[in-house]
């Protein structure tokens, strides 16, 4: 029970926070003076630079048309559950084969985790499997003999130097056996392989123009205001540019596959920046007919159709996991009766419905 004195003290300090301007308020006087004061100061120097870029580059105009009789889309997901003993992860991918509407996956898997791991490398664990998982399911869709000739993976074929430092040993050489295994048996069998990046938040082609001294902004917001609807840049390499940064690039060696990489713009919002489009070097010759297709196929906010589709089969949502949660709840119930320990870890709001 508090006493009046203490009483008194929490009424004088309700007081004092209602005599305060409101938080919320001047956060968003904050945001708004800092934002609009950001924009109206880069905007000179962005639309120089985007001038620039399109006299310094090669720009393509791609056309909407269907090269391809069948396309594939991959894509992976993975899901934290976070018990209070210990963490729960589980990775999964799927093959999305468009308009036939065939879908192909392997086993999902599950992985335990103590608390221990930190939760930055717990990302990096996560993250490195999912990958390997994705090209080691897109690989057994090949082998099947499938009739796809195009395949498009959500995510990169480029992976920069970060990689090198995800997860263990074993993890990041799985994730180099998966892409190089995955590649070779597409060459072989002669499918067109490209990496959509929908949300590219690399520098290559600054670097590869010698831009990286004069701007720290990301290629995909300058060529937003380069490239009309339609238009793609010519292609460049992704490993000479993080060469010119930081010379060394060990996991893009270990692949064994040269990548090379354009931007093409694929909507006409102002808010979908271009996407980046990852090709091994064999795939160059039909580099016309993926960028038309991509343009062709991307009817919904820039993707490709393919790619919607895998993602919204892939997916893990919070509320999906939140129901898993509680059928292990009541299995846990019946067998065992000790409930406690499924203990959730424990945040300020409600979580998975516990």
């Amino acid at each position: 029970m508090l006493t009046y004195r203490e009483k008194a003290d929490v009424e004088s300090d309700l007081l004092d926070l209602d005599a305060r301007p409101n938080l919320y308020l001047s956060i968003r006087n904050l945001l708004l003076d800092e934002v609009t004061s950001q924009v109206e100061g880069d905007m000179p120097a962005v639309k120089e630079l985007a001038k620039g870029i399109r006299e310094e580059i090669s720009i393509h105009s791609a056309t909407k048309r269907d090269p391809f009789k069948e396309v594939a889309g991959v894509d992976a997901g993975s899901h934290i559950l976070p018990l209070a003993s210990r963490r729960f992860a589980v990775i999964s991918a799927l093959v999305y084969s468009f308009p036939s509407g065939r879908r192909f996956f392997l086993e999902p898997e599950s992985f335990c985790f103590p608390y221990r791991i930190e939760g930055g490398r717990l990302g990096g664990i996560v993250n490195s499997r999912r990958e390997a998982k994705l090209y080691e399911t897109a690989t057994q869709y090949v082998e099947s003999d499938p009739e796809a000739r195009l395949i498009l993976v959500d995510g990169p074929l480029v992976f920069s130097n970060w990689w090198s430092r995800a997860g263990g040993e074993a993890d990041r050489l799985r994730l180099v056996n998966a892409v190089r295994g995955f590649l070779d048996v597409c060459r072989e069998k002669g499918v067109l392989v490209a990496g959509v990046v929908k949300r590219p938040s690399a520098r290559y082609l600054v670097y590869n123009l010698g831009l990286e001294r004069v701007t720290e902004l990301p290629d995909s917001f300058l060529l937003l205001h380069a490239l009309k609807p339609g238009e793609r840049t010519d292609i460049f390499s992704p490993r000479s540019a993080v060469q010119k940064a930081v010379r060394a690039t060990p996991f893009m060696d270990a692949i064994g596959h040269p990548i090379y990489s354009f931007y093409i713009r694929l909507s006409r919002e102002w808010s979908i920046p271009p996407v980046r489009i990852d090709l091994p070097a064999y795939c160059l010759g039909s580099l016309d007919d993926v960028a038309d297709y991509c343009y062709g196929s991307s009817v919904w906010r820039g993707i490709p159709l393919p790619i919607v589709r895998a993602d919204e089969e892939v997916k893990i949502s919070r509320r999906f996991i939140g129901e898993v949660y509680r059928d292990i709840v009541g299995r846990v119930g019946r067998t065992t009766g000790e409930l406690s320990h499924l203990a959730p870890y424990w945040g300020e709001g409600q979580w998975m419905g516990a």
